[in-house]
């Protein structure tokens, strides 16, 4: 019995190939799962148990379902097999290219949960870079795994090049729009004149808030009511933009009125206002500061007060020049001056 058992395996050997190379494959899988331990650090490089486990798996799969065919198709004489071969080198490219997309999610992550440049031996990369790097490499990948599973069954790539030329140059005349947006988004990424979590101003639409995502056709802003608006990126790059988060100072422009009756007491005024706010820690004595007589009003003297400060907050600020204009209010007092109440003249004309 045991003997035409084992006349039975001989007179068929691809059962023992098939044996052998499940076997081989088992044993693979474990030793996938034990060579590649989860890693306990915040290192992308080392994540290797989230990107490679699941489409490792899955080539096993492929090249055992890849083999078994092959065999059986050459034992049985079965119609089909030319196709087994392109087949599993295109299912092993697409599992390379899903390592590499969840390799990228896992930069992504670690990229985006970094601390800031103040924290000294941390590489750190803003957000901005970091989409940036994330979608042209998801694009680039994408793109390449296209091109591999064209070559390898057998078509000529030159051809579709060139067609896809002629069909983008006709897609770019009917979606302008779209193409100057996603070159907008490309734009924005490239030169980065703000960045998620600014607070932008665009002066002609008059559009202020701060952003929350930058998209390869719109960027989301919130504006002051907390609502979205969803600008095209082509306007960026069309329109002036202020970016409020990159101030580095504010500017406090104030016109103060004396009365004529103080003209006397001006030089006194003028010397101790500047005093006032050479000695003051939020102004910036290195900037052009203008504390002068300004002008011969028609019912006051007035004096002008330009100076640069530091915080560039708006409530910060306005908390600086609530303390300096009330600092220059007791300076006009203390000189024996006062700030004359607006007036008006009627004359009446008799008839």
């Amino acid at each position: 019995m045991q003997s035409s058992w084992l006349e039975w395996v001989v007179e068929r050997p691809w059962i023992v190939e098939l044996f052998v190379v499940v076997f081989l494959l088992l044993f693979v899988n474990i030793l996938l799962k034990k060579i590649i331990v989860r890693s306990k650090t915040n290192d992308w490089r080392f994540h290797f148990d989230y990107a490679v486990i699941a489409p490792g798996r899955v080539v096993l799969w492929i090249l055992l379902i890849a083999f078994g065919a092959d065999l059986l198709g050459r034992e049985f004489k079965l119609q089909g097999v030319s196709y087994v071969a392109p087949l599993r080198n295109a299912a092993i490219i697409f599992c390379l290219s899903w390592f590499l997309l969840r390799w990228k999610r896992v930069f992504h992550r670690e990229a985006m949960a970094r601390p800031g440049p103040h924290v000294r031996g941390k590489l750190h990369m803003d957000p901005f870079t970091v989409e940036m790097l994330s979608k042209l490499f998801t694009i680039t990948v994408i793109f390449m795994t296209m091109l591999i599973v064209m070559s390898i069954f057998g078509l000529n790539i030159a051809p579709l090049i060139t067609f896809g030329g002629i069909g983008a140059a006709t897609l770019g005349i009917a979606g302008r729009d779209v193409i100057a947006n996603f070159f907008g988004g490309f734009m924005i990424y490239l030169t980065r004149p703000f960045m998620i979590g600014d607070d932008i101003e665009l002066p002609q639409k008059k559009l202020t808030g701060k952003v929350e995502e930058i998209g390869w056709y719109f960027t989301s802003i919130r504006d002051a009511q907390k609502k979205a608006l969803y600008i095209p990126n082509a306007v960026f790059s069309t329109e002036p933009l202020l970016n409020l988060s990159r101030m580095t100072h504010r500017r406090m422009e104030e016109s103060i009125g004396v009365r004529y009756e103080d003209l006397d007491k001006i030089p006194k005024i003028l010397e101790e206002i500047r005093a006032l706010v050479t000695q003051h820690p939020d102004v910036d004595n290195q900037l052009l500061q203008s504390i002068f007589l300004e002008r011969l009003g028609d019912t006051a003297i007035q004096i002008e007060v330009k100076v640069y400060i530091t915080c560039t907050r708006y409530e910060e600020f306005m908390e600086v020049k609530q303390g300096l204009l009330s600092e220059i209010y007791r300076i006009i007092q203390n000189a024996g001056a006062e700030i004359p109440y607006p007036t008006m003249q009627i004359r009446v004309q008799d008839s």
